[in-house]
């Protein structure tokens, strides 16, 4: 009698350890750990269409009244012109207000370009970590007098067939644009030479150029030169976005929306 009870006791022992293994094991695969890598968080910049993709280009500005070779930006003060400076403080302290950022303080001996303005605004934007292309404008004026345009857009979509589009103006004394016919080889994916060409067709009046700064907090900065100088800026900052045209000239205009 004692011999089956004890029989009986090992057998019911062994059944209730297999059981608790099996829980055991079988619930640790349900809910494995999720494991994050820190280094992989953050800091990754947007794919290049889907961060352009419906976001305006911005506009070319006006020709320069005169044909002026590019440069890496103006210097204030007395070196060139303290009006400019001045005005420039003046907005870059209602962007921080507007923005609700930060905004470094400009040196009044440095170049005003794209350098120090992104310094400025770097201490709330962090670091750049794309930058996309988004159009050239060339400006020429031909040995006739005419003004010409050489406008050159850059597609954000890897999948299309065309990444650069080229259309060819004559601009006319109020600014408006009449667009020059071009075989339809010549507006896909334009070569070199052929620019080259366009170009050699006239006197260098002025260039422009677009580009999009994207930030590690997520914002991004369109940005306008000409010339090598700020022309003009839109920039979006916690709920707001703050633009600028002119900003190469003591007529700088700016507006908080």
């Amino acid at each position: 009698m004692k011999k089956n009870t004890l029989i009986l006791l090992i057998v019911g022992a062994a059944i209730i350890l297999i059981i608790s293994y099996c829980q055991f094991w079988s619930g640790g695969e349900k809910n494995p750990t999720a494991v994050v890598d820190p280094e992989t968080m953050g800091n990754v910049p947007p794919e290049s269409s889907s961060a352009t993709a419906g976001k305006p280009k911005g506009e070319v500005p006006p020709p320069s009244e005169q044909a002026s070779a590019p440069s890496a930006g103006f210097l204030p003060t007395q070196m060139e012109d303290a009006g400019k400076f001045e005005a420039y403080k003046k907005h870059l302290k209602e962007m921080a207000v507007c923005l609700n950022m930060q905004v470094g303080q400009l040196d009044p001996q440095s170049e005003i370009n794209f350098e120090t303005f992104n310094k400025a605004i770097s201490p709330d934007l962090g670091d750049i970590v794309m930058t996309t292309d988004e159009w050239s404008a060339t400006d020429i004026r031909t040995k006739a007098g005419e003004l010409r345009r050489i406008y050159i857009e850059n597609s954000p979509d890897p999948e299309k067939q065309s990444q650069k589009t080229l259309k060819y103006y004559s601009l006319g004394a109020s600014g408006e644009q009449k667009e020059l016919p071009l075989a339809a080889d010549q507006m896909a994916n334009p070569s070199d030479a052929l620019i080259a060409s366009l170009e050699s067709d006239g006197e260098l009046v002025g260039k422009s150029t677009s580009r999009r700064m994207f930030y590690q907090n997520g914002d991004d900065l369109l940005l306008i030169e000409r010339n090598g100088k700020i022309y003009s800026f839109e920039l979006p900052h916690d709920g707001k976005t703050f633009t600028c045209i002119d900003a190469d000239s003591t007529k700088m205009a700016c507006r908080c929306k």
